[in-house]
């Protein structure tokens, strides 16, 4: 593999999906004021949880990588 396969690899690993994306944002609008029953709002460990998937992946990030060929 190289630089840009390794690259490649990590931007797919750290990217939501798009329809993801769009869910986590309309949960986090949903929110901040009333929200249709059809949105459910975010759990309140939401922001602690993804706050520390967030972290867990740029430590993760910041290892060494392979000597490119």
């Amino acid at each position: 593999m190289s630089l840009d396969d390794d690259l490649a690899a990590w931007a797919a690993a750290v990217r939501l999906p798009d329809a993801e994306a769009a869910a986590i944002f309309q949960r986090i609008v949903a929110t901040s004021g009333p929200a249709p029953a059809a949105v459910p709002r975010l759990a309140p460990s939401w922001w602690r949880d993804f706050s520390a998937g967030f972290a867990a992946r740029m430590i993760d990030s910041t290892r060494p990588a392979r000597w490119a060929a």
